[in-house]
C-alpha cells in the first residue's frame, strides 16, 4: 500500500513552499520590476510554481509493486459469508 502522508512530509512541505514562492514571485515582486528583470521574475515564478506542483505530485506517486490491485478469484464469496 502507498506510504502514509507523514512519511512523505518533506515532499509535501517542500513542494508547497516552492509553489508558494513561485506565486509570490509572480504576484508580488514581478509587478514592481520593469523591463527584462520583470520578465525574468515572471518566468522564474511560473517555473517555480510548476516545479512545486511536480514535487507534490511525486509525493502521491505509488511504488511500482503497488500500481495494480490484485483480486483473488474467491474474494467476492468471502465477503458474503
Amino acid at each position: 500500500m502507498n506510504r502514509p502522508m507523514r512519511e512523505k512530509k518533506a515532499y509535501w512541505i517542500g513542494g508547497t513552499l516552492t509553489a508558494f514562492l513561485g506565486v509570490a514571485l509572480i504576484k508580488l515582486l514581478a509587478p514592481a520590476l520593469e523591463g527584462i528583470a520583470g520578465s525574468v521574475a515572471v518566468a522564474a515564478g511560473y517555473a517555480l510554481a510548476a516545479l512545486g506542483l511536480t514535487i507534490i505530485a511525486c509525493a502521491t506517486r505509488r511504488n511500482g509493486s503497488d500500481a495494480f490491485v490484485t483480486v483473488e478469484e474467491d474474494s467476492a464469496d468471502r465477503e458474503r459469508r
